[in-house]
């Protein structure tokens, strides 16, 4: 007899023998015990999670003779039949094969016949059923919708979203996951002891990763390695087999990029290409080593665990990963993402990727940008306060460039922008005084207003003419855009008054009364003027101290906008 290979061999033949899919497993099992058997399923997953097994199993157990808990009990004529492919009860069909609708009304002649003797209903199986042709859907829907009551169509499917929503609709849906590393690890080593294979955990866990959650892929990968291994499995020659990254190289590649040792870089890089690895194989190992960086370093030792990684790998991980800050981890983690799908696309993957490290490793460490125009608007030490983290011990001492970002400046560090005064005269201010307060001058109000305000707000108060100024009562005629504005932040016109109040020792009024209006003899502003006082304006907001020292910080970058205070 020719070998049957370990992924047909160990097929999954009752739900209990199913990996990782208990949702669907559990459902199918508690229908069957509770004669609730519908007569649909859709069964929708990735490739290689158990869609077609779990299809036949129902099968099975809905035809069994002498079901067990609703387990077949793969002894009866009927599991016997339907196990060998021999059963006229259960018809598997290709859909990518039969996708006309010329297939599908041959399909339908057959629903009017009965089960054969000894079965309870007749099965079709269609696998790959988005593959149908929207005139076999369509031609299939009544059917579907109302079958004979001894037929049960079972769907299977990778690509759910290419069958039409009337098709979904008429059937029960059952979503497969792509299953953990813990779970395919598992059963590999049931499939190893029976075969007394001689494996070590961590071969079975480059397997588990390699099948990237299909329980299929990951038997035949076992294959592979088995044929190639002479004896015992281990992980160096399960990592030749498969044409891998050695996990040891990654981490001496991250350390080498966490030590910014940009020579020792560029030198794992090429000793991992002269193993004649396929690039593209070594971009995802790349990524998925740095992925499991970053959940060490936000994630923790239970984290890790939870990914399937042993005990040895989990340590040296966290090893890694201390002397990193999490914003630093989240930006090498960022840089590995994104370079390697730019790698991937490139025509050069190879150089992608040692343009890739080399990056990594002559990165800047992290600094908040908030944090540095923060220190420069409180008067800080301009150098000291864009001078980036000095690297840390065992980092290359060579001059590291790096690109310029264009700054996002936040509104509330934001320096105000400058104004001209020479654009707009000052309005007459008819000697207003409050009442009661010598010296209390509307002069006095508007310098008092620029210090402790906006430069927008300021300027609307010097276009104002005051007709009544007391404590507690304030009215004034202004342009009518300088009118609405301030009334319309009449809250803060006050609050200026009661702080020029506290300033001077005066007590407050219980309550202001503040009346502003256009009115005659305001100080009205042409266009021209305000063109000029905005350009005047520009040039002064970009020779502020605060944007020069930001432009210092980020050579090259130009600042577009910047929102005053207001």
């Amino acid at each position: 007899m020719s070998y049957l290979v370990l992924a047909r061999k160990y097929r999954p033949s009752v739900f209990s023998s199913v990996s990782g899919q208990e949702h669907v497993t559990r459902t199918l099992a508690n229908a069957l015990k509770r004669d609730k058997v519908v007569h649909a399923y859709l069964f929708t997953g990735p490739r290689g999670v158990g869609k077609t097994s779990v299809s036949r199993i129902l099968a099975k157990a809905i035809n069994c003779q002498n079901p067990q808990d609703a387990e077949p009990c793969l002894e009866c004529p009927t599991c016997l039949e339907i196990g060998a492919g021999t059963s006229l009860a259960v018809r598997e069909i290709d859909g990518a094969s039969h996708n006309s609708v010329e297939n599908v009304r041959d399909l339908m002649d057959s629903f009017k016949s009965l089960p054969p003797p000894g079965y309870k209903r007749k099965i079709y199986i269609i696998d790959e059923v988005h593959m149908l042709s929207i005139s076999a859907f369509n031609a299939l829907l009544k059917s579907l919708e109302e079958p004979p009551p001894h037929t049960v169509f079972i769907l299977a499917t990778t690509d759910v979203h290419k069958i039409p929503e009337t098709v979904i609709s008429r059937c029960q849906r059952h979503d497969f996951r792509a299953l953990s590393m813990a779970a395919i690890e598992a059963r590999l080593r049931e499939v190893c002891d029976a075969e007394k294979i001689e494996a070590d955990s961590e071969s079975l866990k480059l397997v588990a990763r390699m099948a990237d959650g299909s329980m299929r892929d990951a038997q035949t990968l076992l294959d592979r390695v088995q044929s190639f291994c002479e004896g015992g499995i281990s992980a160096s020659e399960t990592s030749r087999a498969l044409g891998t990254v050695d996990q040891r190289i990654l981490f001496e590649l991250a350390q080498a990029i966490i030590a910014r040792d940009t020579a020792t870089v560029l030198g794992r890089a090429s000793d991992i290409f002269a193993t004649g690895i396929d690039p593209s194989t070594l971009l995802r190992e790349f990524v998925h080593f740095w992925r499991e960086a970053f959940v060490a370093k936000l994630g923790g030792e239970n984290a890790l665990l939870g990914l399937g990684l042993g005990k040895d790998a989990t340590v040296e991980l966290l090893r890694l990963v201390s002397s990193l800050e999490a914003t630093d981890m989240q930006d090498l983690w960022d840089v590995a993402r994104d370079g390697a799908d730019r790698a991937l696309r490139s025509a050069h993957p190879r150089y992608g990727f040692e343009a890739l490290v080399a990056r990594m490793a002559t990165r800047q460490p992290v600094a908040e940008i908030g944090a540095i125009i923060g220190r420069l608007m409180s008067g800080g030490d301009e150098r000291k306060a864009g001078a980036p983290t000095p690297p840390r011990s065992g980092a290359s001492s060579a001059p590291v460039q790096t690109a310029p970002r264009e700054p996002a400046v936040p509104r509330s560090a934001a320096p105000e922008p400058v104004a001209s005064s020479s654009a707009v005269a000052s309005p007459p201010m008819a000697g207003a005084m409050i009442a009661g307060s010598a010296g209390f001058a509307w002069e006095e109000i508007v310098a008092f207003a620029s210090d402790t305000t906006g430069r927008v707000f300021v300027e609307n108060l010097k276009r104002l003419r005051p007709t009544r100024c007391e404590v507690g009562v304030f009215e004034a005629v202004g342009p009518e855009f300088t009118a609405t504005s301030l009334m319309r932040e009449k809250d803060k016109v006050i609050e200026i008054f009661n702080q020029y109040l506290d300033k001077q020792g005066a007590a407050r009024p219980r309550a202001w009364k503040v009346v502003i209006q256009k009115g005659q003899g305001a100080v009205e502003v042409s266009v021209s003027e305000k063109a000029q006082a905005k350009a005047q304006g520009e040039r002064e907001l970009h020779g502020h101290p605060a944007v020069q020292s930001l432009q210092k910080i980020f050579p090259g970058s130009k600042v577009e906008q910047v929102r005053g205070k207001e």
